[in-house]
């Protein structure tokens, strides 16, 4: 039995984050964990119960928010390995405020001090490894998630009926709108075809009284469970973000699974990693003349429905492979020092 002690820490709520679930997985593989989030804990609370934990053999740190914390964390308990997953990839030098840059500072104290680095995808992994003069590059540990529920009560999915009462080709945004110019660009396009929705969901300070069109729509955060039922309603999904700095323009997002595991075409925006996965299974269209890409997606619909079921059935495999991979890695660094 493997009794190795494991600190997973995290300011994100394990709950509602599918990626810190994934690395919780990942955890679990290389010893007995005990995990600190923000789903229960006052701040001084977690900081409190955190410094009463005796020396662990790997200390496992998600993403920068906690950095502070753990650099602390690491000073004074001296843990044996230390893992650092980078979900995102900020240098300072393209930082534009002050909070931005010295989170960048901390990372970059952590990320020299981590036994291993975790980073989502293999652009990522290698700027990195040059950035950071890292003798090892990171470990690649993808996004590969989607929303793993089973039961959803009658009363949730009669909620949103109405969306099977419109009639038309519906795309959906998980991430929220935030009015940065390819958003705006795609409010543009949409607003200007017929029998054609656009949802944003996770849009807390907008709602439909702000009307920009009325094919436009905004719903605010969602539970997971009311998610699921949504996406259920949805003909394909899209994903995208204002290329705009080297995290932008390699980005890595897992939304791109989710609308893979609910069988939704994705039409995603010209960001490589976006644009070379959607391209490279055929599952939708990438680019930046949306209405061009949209009015494609709904004439070639079922042969790219067909390819998004296809890779949606293997999806569990990759998942579990990704898990196993990327435990093996770690374990193998670690027999190597």
């Amino acid at each position: 039995m493997n009794t190795k002690k494991v600190i997973l820490v995290s300011f994100s709520n394990l709950n509602k984050d599918g990626r810190l679930q994934e690395l919780l997985k990942i955890c679990n593989n290389l010893g007995e964990v005990k995990i600190f989030d923000r789903s229960n804990r006052s701040i001084f609370k977690y900081i409190w119960d955190l410094f009463r934990e005796k020396k662990c053999e790997y200390f496992v740190i998600d993403n920068r928010a906690i950095l502070p914390i753990a650099i602390l964390f690491s000073f004074f308990k001296k843990p044996k390995y230390i893992i650092q997953d980078c979900r995102e990839m900020y240098f300072f030098e393209e930082q534009k405020t002050l909070k931005s840059k010295i989170g960048c500072i901390f990372e970059k104290i952590m990320i020299k001090k981590a036994t291993i680095v975790l980073t989502a995808n293999q652009y990522r992994a290698r700027i990195m490894k040059k950035y950071y003069s890292l003798k090892k590059q990171p470990i690649v540990f993808e996004n590969i998630r989607y929303l793993e529920i089973k039961k959803i009560s009658e009363e949730l999915k009669n909620k949103y009926n109405y969306l099977d009462n419109l009639k038309t080709f519906k795309i959906v945004s998980t991430a929220g709108y935030k009015y940065t110019p390819v958003e705006e660009k795609l409010v543009d396009e949409v607003s200007k075809l017929e029998n054609v929705d656009l949802f944003f969901i996770g849009t807390e300070k907008i709602n439909n009284k702000e009307i920009f069109n009325k094919n436009i729509h905004f719903l605010p955060k969602l539970s997971l469970e009311e998610l699921k039922v949504v996406l259920g309603k949805m003909d394909a999904g899209y994903v995208g973000y204002d290329i705009v700095n080297l995290n932008t323009k390699y980005c890595a997002s897992g939304k791109v699974y989710e609308y893979l595991y609910e069988k939704l075409p994705i039409l995603a925006y010209k960001n490589i990693p976006l644009k070379l996965f959607v391209e490279e299974n055929k599952i939708g269209l990438s680019g930046d003349n949306f209405k061009e890409l949209i009015e494609k997606l709904q004439n070639n619909y079922e042969y790219y429905k067909e390819n998004t079921i296809k890779l949606k059935n293997e999806l569990e495999t990759l998942k579990k492979n990704n898990e196993k991979n990327i435990t093996l890695e770690i374990l193998n660094i670690i027999n190597s020092l």
